[in-house]
């Protein structure tokens, strides 16, 4: 079975019936982000919901595990109790763990990364001997100050630039080996980008911006759609699509330009100081939807920031400093004023160090 064809298919029959994730989900009695799971193929349905979701949606069980519609007299001989028979057999009572992520799989893996420019007597080594692992699923910030090299660090990873020495694997691939014409594919087809300026066409409505990253991929033209609207209605900005990037908030841009990074299904989205052009209000709804994002859709994001409130929001932090990763924090079940005040102390800390190295 395809679960990505299943969801799909699921998705297509609460449209056509005029029903948003949410009004499915309160007919079944489940959470919105149960839905959201099936649609997007992470997981499949209890297999006690099976036949109330193909009640409601009017479909046979054939069908759903088919993931389209089947024309009459076609494999109707596989009648949906013989089905439903087979499918309990097989998987027990125990269905599918929406729960369970996979075993020790990350989505980035950074190993001894370097970057030098320039040569001879003078040269700069703008990234030393970096090494840390991303778990797919998190919401992971390098920070530290301007000059540090974080940004140089992204872009490495990114695949802009090339590092000196080091490797960098993104979901086991190691991209660091490509190209320039197998980088730019990657680029398009693994990863996400949401830039401190939103990077959006002026000419083009926040849902041709948006739809752009999936045409530059080639994709159908009904799969674009939906996608559109799927990621839309998770950012809540459905209400400005046919707008124009200058006709609305800062904020609902900075939200275009995620659904953008998010519309191509990346293994990881990168984010260079995405608050850095908000206002305080704007910055904390981004921050809160990166956090659901991880949360609930389970989105990787690595995001470079300087910015201790930015920070608090993820679920790890590097901090960087002069081109090196020097500690790291993790939130665990702290709260976020918690995790605010052990930021400042760790970077109390590191000044302290620097000031007793000089």
């Amino acid at each position: 079975m395809d679960q990505t064809k299943i969801g799909g298919f699921i998705s297509e029959r609460r449209r056509a019936n005029g029903w948003t994730q949410n009004q499915l989900a309160e007919m079944l009695g489940i959470t919105n982000k149960a839905v959201s799971k099936w649609e997007t193929g992470r997981s499949m349905p209890d297999l006690s919901l099976f036949p109330q979701l193909c009640n409601l949606l009017g479909i046979t069980l054939n069908e759903l595990f088919a993931g389209e519609c089947i024309p009459e007299g076609n494999l109707r001989e596989k009648t949906d109790e013989v089905l439903l028979e087979v499918i309990t057999n097989w998987l027990g009572h125990n269905q599918w763990d929406e729960d369970v992520p996979p075993a020790a799989e990350n989505a980035l893996e950074v190993c001894g990364v370097s970057k030098v420019y320039g040569s001879g007597d003078a040269p700069t080594q703008a990234v030393k001997n970096v090494s840390f692992q991303i778990p797919r699923g998190s919401f992971t910030g390098i920070m530290g100050a301007s000059g540090c090299g974080k940004t140089t660090l992204l872009h490495l990873i990114a695949t802009i630039d090339k590092p000196t020495g080091g490797t960098v694997r993104i979901s086991g691939r190691d991209v660091t080996a490509l190209s320039e014409s197998e980088a730019a594919r990657f680029r398009r087809e693994h990863l996400g980008f949401v830039f401190q300026e939103y990077n959006l066409l002026d000419t083009l409505t926040i849902y041709e911006n948006i739809a752009l990253a999936l045409t530059v991929k080639a994709a159908p033209k009904d799969t674009i759609r939906k996608t559109v609207l799927d990621v839309s209605e998770k950012l809540g900005i459905s209400s400005v699509l046919d707008q124009f990037p200058y006709e609305v908030s800062g904020g609902q841009r900075q939200r275009c330009a995620c659904a953008r990074a998010l519309a191509a299904d990346p293994d990881i989205l990168l984010a260079d100081e995405p608050t850095g052009a908000l206002d305080s209000q704007a910055a904390r709804q981004l921050l809160d939807t990166f956090s659901m994002l991880s949360r609930e859709y389970g989105v990787t994001i690595l995001m470079v920031t300087h910015d201790v409130l930015s920070a608090s929001c993820c679920d790890r932090i590097f901090f960087m400093q002069d081109g090196e990763i020097r500690t790291s924090m993790s939130r665990n079940q702290e709260n976020r004023q918690a995790f605010f005040a052990g930021i400042l102390e760790k970077m109390a800390w590191m000044e302290e160090e620097n000031r007793d190295v000089r």
